[in-house]
C-alpha cells in the first residue's frame, strides 16, 4: 500500500489494531493511519461493545421518562454522537433504519450511567479460549490470553 501511487490509494486506514500495533506500524513505514476501524471494542477506550442488558435498561428508562418508545440504537448513537464518535449503523430492515434517524438527547447523568458500562473493560470475545479447536495466539495482549504460546510480531 505504501508503493501506491497517491491516485491509486490517498490514505491508509486499518481495523482493530491496538496502540503497540499502530506504534510499530507507525515506526516501520512512517505513515500514520488515517483511521483505526474498531467493531465498537472498548479495548481501544472506545466502550461501545456494552452489556445489551446495561444499554437495554437506559433505553427502557428514558423510553419511560419521555413517554415514547426508545431503541437502545437510538442511546448508543446519541452517545457516539456526543463522544465525536463516526458511527454508521447497518440495518437491512426498514423500521430499524428509520429508527436509526431518530435523534434523541441525552442528559449528563444520562452519559455518565452508559460511560460507567464501559469502565470494565473486558472482551467478548477472546481467541485464544472461545474458539474451537483452540487458537494458542496472543492476538489482543488481553490478560486471558497471556498463557498462549504465540504472540502476534510487532
Amino acid at each position: 500500500m505504501t508503493k501506491l501511487p497517491k491516485s491509486k490509494a490517498r490514505s491508509i486506514g486499518v481495523s482493530s489494531r491496538t496502540i503497540d500495533h499502530l506504534e510499530a506500524l507507525i515506526k516501520a513505514t512512517f505513515i500514520v493511519p488515517a483511521v483505526n476501524q474498531a467493531f465498537g471494542n472498548n479495548m481501544f477506550n472506545v466502550p461501545l461493545l456494552f452489556s445489551h442488558l446495561d444499554i437495554k435498561a437506559v433505553a427502557v428508562r428514558l423510553s419511560t421518562e419521555k413517554g415514547e418508545t426508545i431503541a437502545p440504537t437510538q442511546v448508543l448513537l446519541a452517545w457516539a454522537e456526543i463522544g465525536g464518535h463516526s458511527v454508521i449503523p447497518k440495518s437491512v430492515t426498514a423500521s430499524r433504519i428509520v429508527e436509526n434517524f431518530k435523534e434523541i438527547e441525552l442528559s449528563p447523568s444520562d452519559v455518565a450511567q452508559i460511560e460507567q458500562i464501559g469502565k470494565q473493560q473486558r472482551r467478548f470475545i477472546v481467541p485464544y479460549i472461545a474458539n474451537k479447536p483452540h487458537w494458542d495466539v496472543n492476538i489482543f495482549a488481553d490478560e486471558q490470553e497471556k498463557a498462549a504460546s504465540h504472540q502476534v510480531i510487532i
